[in-house]
Formats: C-alpha cells, sequence, structure tokens
C-alpha cells in the first residue's frame, strides 16, 4: 500500500513540474495579437513590458521607434514656427477636399479605428493626391502645444497611389457633444474581441474639422509601430470639442493610449491656413 501511495506522489510531482515548465517557457514569449483579417500581428502596448519604450525590441521592423530621427508626435513650441511668409507658399499649394463618407468601426485593441468605407474624400498637395483612408483617436493627446497635453486627438489618415502619407491631427478639449461623431460614439466596440460595426449614417468630415483651419505643418512618422517615417503632418491649431461623457465612454475602453513626445531634432514647424 505505501509502495501505490508513494508512486501516485511522485506521478503528482512530475505533472506539477511539467505545467509550471510550461507557463514559465510561454510567459518568454511576446504574445500574437489576432487581427480581424487574419493576420499575426505582433504585440505591442502603452506600457508593461511591452510597452512604448520596448517597441524596437521586438520586431526589426518597429527599429525605427528608437532609432528613428524624424518621428512622432512632437510639442509644438509657437514661437519657433516658421515665419508667415515662407509658409504661405505651403498653402497655395493644399487642397482640402472633404465631404461626406461611411465607416466601419472596430477595436484594435490600442485604438478605436473608424475606416472609411468610400475613397472620395482626399488633400491635394502640389497637385498630388492623398485618398482619406480613415481615422484613430488617442486619449490624452498625442501632441503638445507649447509644453501642454489636450483631453484627446484624432488622426485622419490620407495615403497616395505610390504609398505616401498623410496625416491631419485634431486636438480635442472638454465642451459641448461633439454632434458629427455622436453615433460613433455610440456604435464603439468596448474590446477588440467584438465585431466590426458598419455605421448605419454618413459622417461629414468637413463638419468634423474646427472652423479656423490653421494648422502646424511637419514631417514626422506614424505614432505606432512600424513608427514609419516620411508622413506629412498637418496639426490644427484650434481643437474641437467632446462633452465631458463623450471623453469618459472613450476613457472607459483605453486609460492611456498615446505615445510620449519626441525630439525634434531640428525639423522645421511651419504655420499657415488651409482653404
Amino acid at each position: 500500500m505505501r509502495k501505490i501511495y508513494l508512486y501516485a506522489f511522485f506521478s503528482f510531482l512530475i505533472v506539477v513540474l511539467a505545467i509550471g515548465y510550461f507557463l514559465v517557457d510561454s510567459s518568454q514569449q511576446a504574445p500574437a495579437e489576432n487581427d480581424q483579417s487574419g493576420k499575426n500581428i505582433v504585440y505591442r502596448s502603452y506600457d508593461g513590458g511591452v510597452g512604448k519604450a520596448q517597441w524596437l525590441k521586438v520586431i526589426s521592423s518597429y527599429e525605427a521607434c528608437g532609432r528613428g530621427e524624424l518621428q512622432s508626435p512632437i510639442n509644438i513650441e509657437v514661437k519657433e514656427t516658421i515665419d508667415q511668409a515662407e509658409a504661405a507658399k505651403l498653402a497655395d499649394q493644399i487642397s482640402l477636399n472633404y465631404d461626406q463618407a461611411i465607416f466601419a468601426v472596430e477595436n484594435d485593441g490600442h485604438t478605436i479605428e473608424a475606416n472609411a468605407t468610400t475613397a472620395h474624400n482626399s488633400i491635394v498637395i502640389d497637385n498630388k493626391e492623398y485618398k482619406f483612408t480613415g481615422m484613430h483617436f488617442y486619449s490624452p493627446s498625442e501632441h503638445q502645444l507649447n509644453g501642454q497635453y489636450f483631453d484627446m486627438e484624432a488622426h485622419l489618415y490620407h495615403e497616395s497611389e505610390e504609398g505616401d502619407l498623410v496625416t491631419i491631427g485634431l486636438f480635442i478639449e472638454r465642451g459641448e457633444e461633439n454632434e458629427v461623431l455622436a453615433e460613433l460614439w455610440d456604435e464603439m466596440p468596448s474590446s477588440g474581441s467584438e465585431a466590426v460595426r458598419l455605421l448605419k449614417n454618413p459622417i461629414n468630415l468637413q463638419f468634423l474639422l474646427p472652423e479656423q483651419k490653421s494648422v502646424y505643418q511637419y514631417m514626422g512618422s506614424l505614432t505606432a509601430p512600424p513608427c514609419t517615417e516620411g508622413v506629412n503632418w498637418f496639426i490644427m491649431e484650434h481643437p474641437i470639442e467632446m462633452s465631458d461623457e463623450q471623453i469618459k465612454r472613450f476613457n472607459s475602453i483605453f486609460v492611456q493610449n498615446n505615445r510620449s513626445i519626441q525630439q525634434l531634432n531640428g525639423r522645421d514647424v511651419y504655420k499657415f491656413e488651409l482653404n
């Protein structure tokens, strides 16, 4: 009888040790994120062991996140922007063509994505067209203005046929309810496991922008891996508003999903009015 008990004890001990080894081995692997398109995306986060400071170590294609010289976001110091006369030359080359768009909304685990299902909205720069593809949201803002963060920031993404990128950044501050984004906010998935939601009503992008369209322009990067450089940024000076309830709704899903401020490294920042 004693031999049976000893045999059972050692069998149990072997099973426990095997499970422990499996758990330790698994914890050392960077988990893969499940993308709804069926592709595996290497995990990234905004804190913890694979946080912003560790992005370049996750995969070789993320190297620009840690070693790039033209990274975003930046702090915009108004007094250091290029004079109006030179900036006006840039403004004459830009045309913003915004109208209504239908959006598919999803939570990718890092932000809320609103992807355009139509491709007729665009920005034209020096006779080159960049099609509007969608928008993401961040809290607090990613860019700073004179060292100050805003409550949130929206990024409106555009891409040319050659793959060149233009992004318009909108600061968001507490105020009146944003009726333009009301349905999108109501349909925001609270987790990445929820299905993509198609909005019933179009959003008029022209109504999303502030009335005064003075912008700060500079060359930067994507603010998330792979942190690709060569992105042409236009940051609207005047913020749009969202109600306290709308901002709290976003913060109930993402408490903080912004990237830290990056070094300017001698880049020029221009200020001018968009047409």
